[in-house]
């Protein structure tokens, strides 16, 4: 990639004041400034969802009013700029895809990889953070950027599941990002970051010096914005070795979905062929069998030799309509989005 390409560019032009603001999200200063004044009232908690480790990560939500404001703010500033190609995830972009693929993709047949992931990248990306953001890359008035930064961020930090969330998070290190990625790619190294999870490739063997300035590099980056690396997930692999990013395989030329997890698709194929013996008309044997086929549907992305065989098997056994003697219709194929925030 060019290196012109390393910096993020805003394509919306200065704002100088609040009664600008307004016009631009199509609303008045007084709905803004009193949507701003009672976020708490707005704040609502969002779903639950799980990590890798089971453990519930808690997100948020916000009530209309302030969901429709976070959605032109979104739409008519956020989507307004120019992400550099090394970040992904978070982004909805029709030109370039910015899923969890691509992020794998650049990594792929390298000799090594160094992996590391930002500890509660959403809370710990702080009110300041934001308006530095609004203020400093987006060139807005003090007063129109501390503004903004009371509408998009909620005790202090922003809040994961807000529609602006991803947006601002993979904006936080707009200045210090770019210098890196310059540094690293007159090595010959390539850097991605989806969301909370860095990493870095090389193509030719490196020494230990060069690998510990690296993270040195990437440790020094996150801390300029109060980050700090997750050390569980700290992982430098080697071609050797099997190595995965974003939960992919990478060792060959094209992402591939690790054994483990096949063998769990393939699993939950053998299952619903049994349950479709004893009832194949439950609501239980439905939604079985739904995400057997949505699983399915992402393993043909990346293994589309075997996804095409438990496809076969899926659909000899679908599901029939209670009182209906007829099959249900089978859901489109799951395919991995840029996971932009709700």
């Amino acid at each position: 990639m060019a290196l012109e390409n390393n910096k993020a560019r805003s394509k919306v032009g200065s704002i100088a004041h609040i009664e600008a603001l307004a016009s631009v999200l199509s609303t008045t200063t007084a709905e803004l400034l009193d949507l701003s004044e009672n976020i708490p009232s707005l704040w609502k908690p969002g779903k639950i969802l799980r990590k890798k480790d089971g453990k519930p990560r808690h997100t948020h939500d916000a009530r209309k009013p302030l969901k429709v404001i976070h959605e032109r703010i979104k739409n008519r500033l956020l989507k307004q700029v120019e992400y550099p190609h090394y970040i992904l995830g978070g982004i909805a972009d029709k030109k370039t895809t910015r899923d969890y693929s691509r992020h794998a993709a650049l990594h792929t047949k390298k000799k090594i990889l160094i992996s590391e992931d930002i500890r509660d990248f959403f809370p710990s990306t702080t009110s300041d953070v934001v308006l530095n953001i609004w203020q400093r890359f987006f060139n807005f008035h003090p007063e129109v950027a501390a503004l903004l930064t009371k509408l998009t961020t909620h005790e202090g930090v922003l809040p994961q599941g807000w529609k602006t969330s991803g947006y601002l998070a993979n904006l936080a290190l707009w200045d210090r990002e770019p210098d890196f990625v310059t540094q690293l790619h007159r090595q010959g190294l390539v850097y991605s970051r989806f969301m909370d999870d860095v990493t870095v490739s090389a193509s030719y063997s490196i020494s230990k010096t060069q690998v510990t300035n690296i993270i040195s590099g990437v440790y020094g980056m996150l801390s300029s914005r109060g980050y700090k690396p997750k050390r569980s997930k700290h992982k430098i692999s080697t071609g050797g070795y099997r190595m995965e990013v974003t939960s992919l395989n990478v060792n060959a030329r094209r992402p591939s979905m690790p054994k483990h997890r096949r063998n769990q698709i393939r699993a939950q194929v053998f299952q619903c062929e049994q349950l479709f013996k004893r009832n194949a008309c439950s609501t239980e044997y439905l939604a079985q069998w739904r995400k057997a086929s949505g699983n399915v549907g992402t393993m043909k992305r990346f293994n589309p030799g075997e996804a095409k065989e438990l496809r076969v098997r899926l659909t000899a056994v679908k599901p029939r309509a209670p009182r209906l003697d007829k099959p249900v219709q089978e859901p489109p194929e799951r395919h991995a989005g840029n996971r932009e925030e709700r």
